[in-house]
């Protein structure tokens, strides 16, 4: 098991009875690679460390879930903690997910998991309240409640990695739609392919390779940026235009008060961030043109810990 962090501590019996009058929470940052757990306070604070494990994406769900229970018990020793102690344990995790079970359907980065029931299996091990979402949910709900967006009413957070993520939040709570599946717009039409074609990763290479000629990852294109090469500069603004246009139809739909994004493209937000906000404003109707934000996540990697974290401590009615 690896943790990583500094500990706080606990230096007394009264210390440890004013921290367990918090509300505390155990965030999981479920993933086909790793697991990251950590144990957050109703401020976003993590107290102790965070655990890490792999994930072993190959193995029986039951060892799956015996890993994630041990992160979460890792991360509470760490803080000098006991799991009866916690509100309860949030899980982000790959789609799609029947939400209301807390059972994974078909995630293609976890093949062994298909119609696993997650949410009881994981509250079997700890003896404590588990609610297991979406991570692109969580990403939104972290940035809502904790990051670039916790000043906002509505929040669209984005995602823009291998694929294009989105989650919708309103008034601290995720909007899931009739089946649980809103925001999976990534397959929404877009010119001849999808919003995920144009608005992930992929989508910078497309466009480097229009203006260029050459191939190049995603990562190298941002090098290549920063090193003043005019085909990755002008690269990275005509991804950006694509993308505002992506995102003005969410624009146009949800009138929210902020679009966070976050994901590895984000890296690249001072090369395309300008020519997205002028193409969302280009297409949006007149009065969310100039009231809706575009920002930067502020979580960086802990945004999935902090997300499914704030499954619990975005609701006040589990306040203690």
């Amino acid at each position: 098991m690896r943790v990583r962090g500094v500990s706080e501590g606990l230096t007394s019996v009264a210390e440890r009875r004013e921290r367990v009058t918090k509300r505390l929470v155990a965030g999981i940052d479920f993933g086909g690679t790793k697991i990251r757990t950590a144990i957050v306070d109703e401020v976003g604070n993590l107290v102790g460390e965070v655990a890490e494990e792999a994930t072993g994406a190959t193995r029986r769900p039951e060892q799956i879930a015996d890993t994630m229970a041990a992160t979460v018990r890792s991360a509470v020793r760490s803080a000098h903690l006991d799991v009866r102690d916690l509100e309860g344990v949030g899980v982000g995790s790959p789609g799609p997910l029947d939400l209301t079970t807390g059972t994974l359907l078909s995630p293609p980065n976890l093949p062994t998991m298909w119609g696993y029931p997650l949410s009881a299996e994981l509250r079997a091990r700890l003896g404590v309240p588990v609610r297991v979402n979406n991570d692109g949910n969580c990403f939104a709900l972290g940035e809502a409640v904790f990051g670039s967006g916790r000043d906002a009413r509505i929040v669209v957070g984005v995602t823009l990695g291998t694929g294009f993520g989105c989650g919708i939040v309103v008034e601290r709570k995720i909007f899931e739609g009739a089946t649980g599946t809103a925001a999976e717009v990534w397959c929404s039409p877009y010119r001849e392919a999808t919003f995920e074609e144009y608005g992930s990763a992929r989508g910078l290479v497309r466009c480097y390779r229009r203006i260029s000629g050459f191939e190049a990852e995603g990562q190298e294109i941002f090098r290549r940026a920063q090193a003043g090469e005019t085909a990755a500069v002008e690269a990275w603004r005509e991804y950006g235009t694509h993308l505002g246009i992506i995102l003005s139809y969410l624009v146009n739909i949800l009138d929210p008060d902020a679009i966070v994004v976050g994901g590895s493209v984000a890296a690249g937000w001072g090369f395309f961030a300008d020519p997205a906000l002028r193409s969302l404003r280009a297409n949006v109707n007149p009065r969310p043109r100039e009231h809706v934000r575009l920002v930067k996540a502020s979580l960086g990697d802990l945004a999935g810990v902090l997300g499914a974290a704030a499954l619990f401590l975005a609701d006040p009615a589990t306040a203690a």
